[in-house]
């Protein structure tokens, strides 16, 4: 390797770095928003013990989804140490923008971004794995298969429990099709380590944390009111258990969001021949790493943790516990099966589905829509910037 070439393969090393600990920074938010929102955990208690639990989950779970960062998004023939550098500007200055703003942003879709956006620039659309036209069809089955089946069930409860036929039809239906793919997903029959499903769960992680949180605080809320008489009481109760539920949440961000930067790192080695396509991740990119992410949560952005906590709804105890309890298990399953969901999506999902069961007037929507907004612009946004930095490069230096 020349001189340049190992500068480069060290800046992009500390450059994804910086991203983990932006992305930390911002999904500080999703493990403790809810303890700090209902007065469980003071801020900082609530942040050191979310970093502890943060830096324990990439070592609890696998590292598919760092395979997927590193190979499934961009052709990995076409990775150079120059393409992987800018890649990382661009999604670490998008994240950084949202994250002054205020706007719990994405991390993770901001790294698609930046990689589409500069390898496009590098090498055209086909540097891309776009889905075919196989993958889209197969999906439209799978949703449209779930939408039928969900439809079934619900009308069969319908008649059971004689509530209003249509209202049940269309929950059962939209139910079904977002369940469809998560499950085809679990049964091996539906691949998960490539650009479409990371496309698909964009809309798919929120409506699962909606879905799971409503049904969850739902059930738990029968619950209280027939085995207490006085509900009120079970708050300090509620409170522990919020402790644990964002505990559990800060792990599972910790396995999904920190194999981020294990990705980009190990695509980085790849492309300076440093090692193998092949080879497993070296321990010290997972150390590095899940350290980054750690030190990012412990300097939380707390305009964001604030958005969160109580922007989208007001967050009693019981209802923090169900969001960060049902927030952590989309996750560990997503993470499971190789999928780089954002964090930001399911939590602010969950957090959506607990409100929910109070009724649509107890959500702000005004916050949630600026949200979905943010949500929607990330990867095209992310993808814009790292190709305008890459052809201003180009130009400039001349590669």
């Amino acid at each position: 390797m020349d001189v340049l070439s190992i500068v480069l393969v060290v800046l992009g090393i500390i450059i994804a770095l910086v991203f983990n600990f932006s992305n930390g920074r911002n999904n500080a938010s999703n493990a403790v928003a809810t303890v700090v929102a209902t007065h469980a955990l003071s801020p900082v208690k609530a942040i050191v013990i979310a970093s502890i639990c943060c830096l324990a989950g990439p070592f609890v779970f696998s590292t598919a989804v760092a395979k997927t960062i590193g190979g499934g998004i961009v052709d990995p023939e076409l990775f150079t140490p120059v393409l992987m550098f800018i890649g990382l500007c661009g999604s670490v200055l998008w994240v950084n923008i949202c994250s002054r703003a205020g706007i719990p942003v994405s991390s993770t879709h901001a790294l698609v971004g930046g990689l589409i956006g500069a390898g496009v620039a590098a090498a055209g659309w086909s540097a891309v794995f776009w889905p075919t036209a196989e993958m889209l069809l197969g999906t439209l089955f799978f949703v449209l298969a779930g939408a039928f089946a969900g439809a079934f069930i619900a009308l069969i409860l319908a008649l059971i429990f004689k509530e209003r036929i249509g209202y049940f039809l269309l929950s059962g239906a939209a139910v079904g099709g977002i369940l469809a793919i998560p499950l085809a997903l679990v049964l091996g029959v539906f691949p998960g380590s490539n650009i479409l499903s990371i496309l698909l769960f964009i809309c798919v992680s929120p409506m699962l944390g909606i879905v799971a949180a409503y049904t969850f605080t739902a059930i738990l809320t029968r619950i209280i009111a027939k085995c207490s008489k006085a509900p009120m009481r079970l708050n300090k109760w509620f409170q522990r258990l919020q402790v644990v539920g964002s505990a559990f949440q800060a792990l599972t961000i910790g396995g999904n969001d920190a194999q981020n930067a294990m990705g980009i790192i190990f695509a980085i080695l790849v492309s300076a021949g440093l090692v193998s396509a092949g080879a497993e991740l070296p321990l010290w990119v997972i150390i590095t790493s899940a350290i980054a992410i750690t030190l990012g949560m412990l300097l939380g952005g707390w305009k964001i943790i604030k958005n969160v906590g109580s922007g989208i709804t007001r967050i009693m105890p019981y209802q923090g516990f169900s969001a960060t309890t049902t927030g952590g298990l989309v996750l560990t399953l997503m993470t499971a099966c190789g999928i780089p969901v954002s964090t930001t999506h399911v939590a602010g999902g969950a957090i959506i589905g607990t409100g929910m069961t109070r009724g649509a007037g107890g959500i702000n929507w005004k916050t949630v829509l600026r949200m979905l907004s943010a949500w929607v612009i990330t990867i095209p946004c992310a993808a814009v910037v790292s190709w305008v930095i890459y052809f201003a490069s180009s130009h400039i230096f001349g590669f």
